[in-house]
């Protein structure tokens, strides 16, 4: 249904740009958006496993420490890649997660792959959103943040697996809070330091050969290493002892139960010579079972294996693999589960499918060996990926912000794919994030300049909402760059307006600033009312924020002229509500009541309901501090009732907290400080700032 701005017939809507300025609090929260669960973030352990008996004792014999009440504990698993850390890790968590009612975080540090390592305060912002932390709220400072990190978990009983870590500065940066937690690290590495701490370091070898046999046993499911003993030996020491090995060598075997032990080591062998140029004898090993389990597999299978190597991130989906194949979804999953049976791929949650480093590396030395002919076709093949890459993301950006104006040609197309719901979309944005972002650098790096720009385009109303803020910088500045490299203006001045964006968000709105006006002096030089209209409200929103409401009016006012012009009903009560904030600001209360209300005729409870939440609460706040109590408490009634209707927690603690000073005013201390202690409760929850600042005025007079 059309609805209509105040004074401006029906006509199409166009968003703008939403940052929060002056007194409204908090951050964006989605209608129905329910609380986070306690986190349950661990791999799926190993179905078989064997051995590890020492390493257990020793896991057990910490876990006795931290139950005794001694506080945390650290256990640093160290060996070659293939050895078995990860397994032995989450082998051990699974069977004593029951020690750990707080959560189980996970992160792979990354510290052995292309894209590696993985950055502490990334690796920090995720363990505090699986927290409960309002991504709004979460520090930028990666000081700041880890601090964060140990508030959120202090006292928590919790188990930390830290995979894949390169460094000793990565593992502590990411130690949580006092409790009584339990980090496990895995790494290829020794880590000394870390023992000079306090950690445990276990040195985790290859199988002895009596458990690789056995788990060569257990993985044929029959009697073939017991009828062939000496060639289950061999086959053993051809793979190094080394789990990651076994597992792929043994696959094809589990599947043929006729075909004997020998005529597979007799493969291996030939292998082995094929590959002596490699230098270690484990990588060897490695190399060699791999490219033996590769080399039976059909041809489909075995082009997306190499296909995979060369694939920007770390996973996939079956619609990513059906695009990178050009088949459908259905084919594409069989053919994954080939792979997955053939122990070259793992099936981890949500659908996806991940190679281990090793086995990537591998994958994409096939695909790097291919002939020219070859090469071109996984050229066509990856740019398929990428457009299916684009293309959902500009759907789920429809989904988040459909009245929001487009200049990346993707959105010029129909769209194939409508997400059922904003939280669907944000859910698939969430889950494929780090894949977007290693696409963006993987663009970014081959020259693919327009694909760059656009993925920044489509990413932005997903980075407003959810506050992924070192992600967001790295994607708009690579955005910005290749627009640059393009010559487009246009491009540049709607990347320049997302990194001025991003910045505003960042707490820098003298960059932001800087940024807006070149992006309008570019949309002026390519007329472009729309984009004219957007940079001078970033312009304005930067003055509010700098504490500078008259400088910001007139920005907010030709704002409005050309949506008036243009007949754009939302942007004109966006921009009602920006002079609303600065009427407010300049403490003209009068004007500001009309403005807001005029943004509110726009903004309904229907079809725009947190939008209203916001302009609500600014009303409100005008006419607290116009002394009009009654008015006041009648609008944060009405804030408090849609807030929680649509699950927006930071604008109730707001709310609450400008309740509490109407009864302060009123001398109702009691009901005062009942309202500080919900807005308290809330504010710990989301880990906002604005917890601290009530907590000291709860432990002040006439409170304390």
């Amino acid at each position: 249904m059309e609805r209509t701005a105040p004074t401006v017939s029906s006509a199409d809507r166009v968003s703008g740009t939403v940052v929060q300025v002056g007194t409204v609090r908090g951050s964006v929260t989605l209608p129905g958006e329910p609380r986070t669960p306690v986190p349950r973030q661990l791999p799926a352990p190993p179905r078989l496993f064997t051995d590890r008996e020492a390493e257990f004792r020793s896991l057990e014999e910490l876990l006795g420490e931290v139950a005794a009440g001694s506080g945390g504990r650290t256990a640093v698993l160290t060996g070659t890649g293939g050895v078995g850390k990860t397994a032995l890790a989450t082998r051990f968590l699974d069977q004593t997660s029951p020690a750990f009612p707080d959560g189980a975080l996970y992160a792979d540090l990354l510290g052995f792959t292309e894209e590696g390592p993985a950055d502490p305060s990334d690796v920090l912002d995720a363990f505090l959103r699986a927290l409960g932390a309002d991504p709004a709220t979460i520090p930028q400072e990666f000081s700041a943040r880890a601090a964060a990190f140990r508030s959120h978990t202090h006292g928590r009983r919790i188990a930390v697996l830290l995979d894949n870590a390169l460094s000793e500065a990565q593992v502590r940066a990411l130690t949580p809070g006092q409790g009584a937690h339990l980090v496990i690290v895995t790494t290829r590495l020794r880590m000394p330091g870390l023992g000079l701490d306090g950690a445990t370091l276990l040195d985790v070898r290859p199988l002895g050969q009596d458990a690789a046999v056995d788990l060569v046993s257990r993985m044929l499911g029959d009697d073939r290493a017991r009828s062939e003993p000496a060639s289950a030996r061999q086959l053993v020491s051809l793979c190094g002892r080394l789990p990651l090995a076994l597992r792929a060598a043994v696959s094809g075997l589990a599947l043929r139960p006729h075909q004997p032990l020998s005529r597979l080591v007799t493969r291996l062998n030939g292998e082995k010579r094929r590959l002596a140029e490699l230098s270690h004898d484990r990588e060897q090993s490695v190399n060699t079972v791999l490219t033996t389990s590769y080399e039976p597999l059909p041809e489909p299978a075995r082009r997306l294996y190499r296909l995979l190597g060369l694939a920007p991130g770390r996973d996939v989906t079956a619609e990513a693999a059906a695009a990178l194949l050009d088949r459908d979804a259905a084919e594409a999953e069989d053919l994954l589960v080939e792979l997955v049976t053939a122990n070259l791929l793992e099936e981890t949650t949500g659908g996806r499918f991940s190679q281990h480093d090793l086995v990537r590396l591998h994958a994409r030395a096939l695909a790097e060996a291919e002939e020219d002919e070859s090469r071109t076709a996984s050229t066509a093949a990856l740019d398929r990926l990428l457009e299916y890459y684009l293309t959902t993301t500009a759907a789920a950006d429809r989904a988040l912000n459909p009245d929001r104006w487009h200049l990346a040609p993707v959105f010029d197309r129909a769209p194939e794919r409508a997400f059922a719901s904003r939280e669907a979309a944000l859910g698939w944005l969430e889950s494929e994030l780090e894949v977007l972002r290693a696409t963006v650098r993987f663009c970014a790096a081959t020259g693919r300049h327009a694909m760059c720009w656009q993925l920044c385009e489509a990413l932005f109303s997903f980075f407003v909402l959810r506050k992924h803020l070192l992600v967001w910088r790295e994607v708009a500045q690579a955005g910005l760059a290749s627009a640059r490299s393009l010559g487009d203006p246009r491009a540049q001045a709607r990347t320049l307006s997302i990194r001025a964006i991003q910045h505003l968000h960042a707490q820098e709105p003298d960059q932001a600033k800087d940024l807006q006006r070149q992006a309008l002096e570019l949309w002026r030089t390519v007329g472009h009312s729309l984009g004219e209209a957007a940079s001078l409200e970033g312009l304005g929103v930067c003055e509010l924020a700098r504490g500078r409401p008259a400088d910001a009016r007139g920005h907010f006012e030709s704002a409005l002229a050309i949506h008036t012009r243009l007949g754009r009903n939302r942007g004109i009560a966006l921009m009602l509500r920006r002079l609303g904030e600065v009427s407010r600001d300049l403490r003209d209360h009068s004007s500001a009541v009309v403005y807001f209300e005029g943004a509110l005729d726009f903004f309904t409870e229907t079809e725009e309901p947190y939008v209203r939440a916001v302009v609500l609460n600014g009303l409100a706040a005008t006419h607290a501090a116009a002394a009009e109590p009654v008015r006041t408490r009648q609008v944060l009634e009405e804030v408090l009732r849609l807030s929680d209707r649509i699950g927006a927690r930071a604008e109730s603690a707001g709310a609450l907290v400008v309740l509490a000073d109407l009864a302060e005013t009123g001398g109702r201390l009691d009901e005062a400080r009942e309202r500080l202690s919900e807005a308290l409760t809330i504010y710990t929850e989301l880990s906002s700032p604005l917890a601290a600042r009530t907590r000291s005025r709860l432990d002040r007079p006439p409170y304390a």
